[in-house]
């Protein structure tokens, strides 16, 4: 007993020891820990903008610090755009993880901040702290966007910027050291082309052809073979540009271009967007040619993406833009017509007529078609194409004989084999039999069944008294002959079409007992019919027409005999027949219509019709009235109440 007592307090002084020991190495292993975390804090709790504090503040340093050309910092590191900037009494420094930490001065910094800096401009941030360039007196610094701008200066010519083609094609000529010289001036852009001036010449570049030329023009031979790829955000970049920029009419961005269809890219701004692809390069839409482009689906549309930016349409005020559609389709827009589209047969027309400033002038209204013939009305004349027979007709006529023979693009003509195809049956018989035909056939046949079952059933439920059977075969059949467009007229005009039927003119009656389905009861038997030939002046009412009892009246006690009901004065059904007020016809209306298109001389009236009316005010002018002779008339009417009736409101 004493030798295991002894154990027991062995064993508990043993356990004591053991806990003893782990709680003293936990509580040391926790304070190890504590003091690296805090050792291990400011590297853990470092921001991005520590970090761009950091290396902006060595780049100071670097650069003489207080007694340096910066000088002492201007308050604090600030974001800018993607990265970081710092203020300095002699200029500024801008950092980002990408490019490091890179001070600017002076003129170039001038420029950069006009041109948006690093937020709101095009060309990123620097990539080497301004230096001197080749030229005497020179500077110069280089960005960090795609196109690798530079911007460059001297006393003479200023700060200058130099990007995209023009720039890989000065940096072949040998730079500010070689022929071209300095840049005297800023990019400039007409169309698709590019230029960009010298000291010593001009550099030009098609963005659509590829191709360089130069002033003097032996220069271009030393650029053949220069190859230019453009990247997307570039080629939108400089789209943007060629548009005026920030200060544009497409003002400020609005987010970042976005994907369309498999290799297109779009982005919107304040007052337009520009399209992209591989294909069209970089095109710039606004205003109401953009509006109408996406009226008809945008870049998803049979349309195309823009192949064009906005140009000159060849007209005071107009605009044009062309798409990539397979038949050459253009948006063309004037302050009175709006924007048309003008594709196909009508385009190719109207371009060899010489397009706006030509015989048709401009499109007034997009194109209309009718079976195998296409229209489309231009300000000077209209242009008809029949497809079947790929001839042009036009007014004035004499305009057709110049369109004979035209090519009409995106036209699928199928072509007439040139002998009888032959058969692929290789002589087997035109039918053969196989097994897997069960599968539509059999059930098939089941449905069949079960639709005629169906029908013997509902047959026979029919003739047991169903009492849904009203025995008519249309509900129509219920009303006289003579009568259903009286009926149908009265209620449209006085109550709608939503309401119950009820008998015309002044005739008062009671309502015909109904089935539930709401259709008239069968007739009795021995009721007599309408006559087909009716001239009487009164009609016999049938006993359905008259009759008012309650259905728990007793019906042999109804008097049934005919009652003689005037018909009061006859109408024309269908003059009654106005949507929301009865239409008064006094005399038979002229053979003709409400309205007419203006003659070629637009300020004739055409004979029948003095009433002007323009579309676009919605207001109609009569003979006599004020600005009667001076307004347009885009269409004639034959009275007020015509041009009343079609929504058109009396100019005051």
């Amino acid at each position: 007993m004493v030798t295991e007592a002894r154990i027991n307090v062995t064993c508990r002084m043993t356990k004591r020891g053991m806990v003893g020991r782990g709680l003293i190495a936990r509580t040391t292993i926790g304070l190890l820990s504590a003091a690296a975390l805090l050792w291990l804090a400011p590297a853990a709790l470092a921001t991005p903008q520590d970090d761009a504090d950091a290396a902006i503040t060595a780049a100071w340093q670097a650069a003489g610090g207080d007694t340096g050309p910066l000088g002492p910092k201007d308050g604090g590191v600030y974001p800018a755009g993607d990265g970081f900037g710092q203020n300095f009494p002699g200029g500024k420094i801008f950092f980002t993880p990408a490019t490091g930490a890179h001070a600017m001065m002076g003129a170039i910094l001038d420029k950069y901040m006009s041109l948006g800096g690093p937020a709101d401009g095009d060309l990123g941030f620097p990539t080497i702290d301004e230096g001197a360039g080749k030229a005497p007196d020179s500077r110069n610094t280089t960005f960090s966007a795609p196109d690798n701008p530079v911007i460059f200066w001297t006393p003479d010519t200023g700060a200058r910027v130099v990007r995209g083609p023009i720039n890989a094609a000065w940096d072949k000529l040998g730079g500010s050291a070689g022929a071209l010289g300095v840049p005297s001036d800023d990019e400039t852009y007409h169309g698709n082309l590019i230029t960009q001036k010298f000291t010593g010449g001009e550099v030009s570049y098609d963005r659509k052809s590829k191709d360089f030329t130069t002033v003097p023009p032996e220069l271009a031979g030393e650029l053949t073979g220069l190859q230019y790829s453009e990247d997307p955000t570039s080629a939108i970049n400089t789209a943007r540009r060629a548009a005026g920029g920030p200060l544009g009419p497409l003002g400020a961005a609005q987010g970042e271009p976005y994907k369309i269809g498999t290799d297109g890219l779009g982005q919107n701004f304040a007052g337009g967007k520009i399209f992209f692809s591989p294909a069209t390069g970089a095109n710039v839409v606004t205003g109401q040619v953009l509006a109408k482009y996406e009226s008809v689906g945008g870049p998803q549309g049979d349309l195309g993406l823009p192949a064009s930016s906005e140009g000159d349409g060849g007209l005071p005020n107009s605009r044009i833009t062309t798409f990539s559609g397979k038949d050459h389709p253009v948006i063309f827009w004037t302050p009175d017509y709006g924007a048309v589209i003008v594709r196909g047969a009508m385009n190719a027309a109207w371009d060899k007529l010489g397009g706006a400033a030509g015989s048709l002038g401009a499109p007034m209204a997009d194109q209309t078609e009718n079976g195998d013939v296409i229209t489309q009305r231009f300000s000077g004349g209209v242009v008809s194409w029949d497809r079947s027979k790929n001839s042009f007709s036009t007014e004035p006529a004499n305009l057709a004989s110049q369109l004979a023979g035209l090519q009409v693009p995106g036209q699928d003509v199928p072509k007439a084999p040139a002998s009888p195809q032959a058969s692929d049956t290789n002589g087997k018989k035109w039918f053969a039999w196989s097994w897997w035909w069960l599968l539509a056939i059999i059930p098939v046949v089941v449905l069949a069944g079960l639709v005629a079952v169906a029908a013997i059933r509902n047959r026979r439920g029919h003739d047991e008294g169903d009492i849904f059977d009203d025995g008519d075969d249309e509900f129509g059949s219920s009303y006289p002959g003579d009568q259903s467009a009286e009926q149908f007229s009265g209620r449209y005009a006085h109550q709608g079409l939503g309401s119950p039927p009820t008998m015309s003119g002044d005739e008062q009656h009671h309502q015909s007992p109904r089935n539930v389905w709401g259709a008239p009861p069968e007739p009795p038997e021995g009721a007599d019919e309408d006559d087909d030939d009716d001239t009487a002046r009164e009609r016999v009412a049938t006993p359905e027409a008259v009759a008012h009892q309650d259905n728990d009246e007793d019906p042999d006690k109804v008097d049934t005999t005919p009652t003689l009901l005037p018909t009061g004065i006859e109408r024309d059904p269908l003059t009654d027949t106005g949507r929301h007020a009865r239409i008064e016809i006094g005399e038979p209306a002229p053979n003709g219509t409400a309205l007419h298109l203006p003659l070629d001389d637009p300020n004739e009236a055409p004979a029948g019709y003095p009433i002007k009316a323009d579309t676009k005010s919605g207001l109609y002018w009569a003979p006599g009235t004020t600005l009667y002779d001076d307004a347009r008339a885009e269409i004639w009417f034959a009275s007020e109440e015509l041009a009343r009736t079609n929504g058109f409101l009396r100019a005051n």
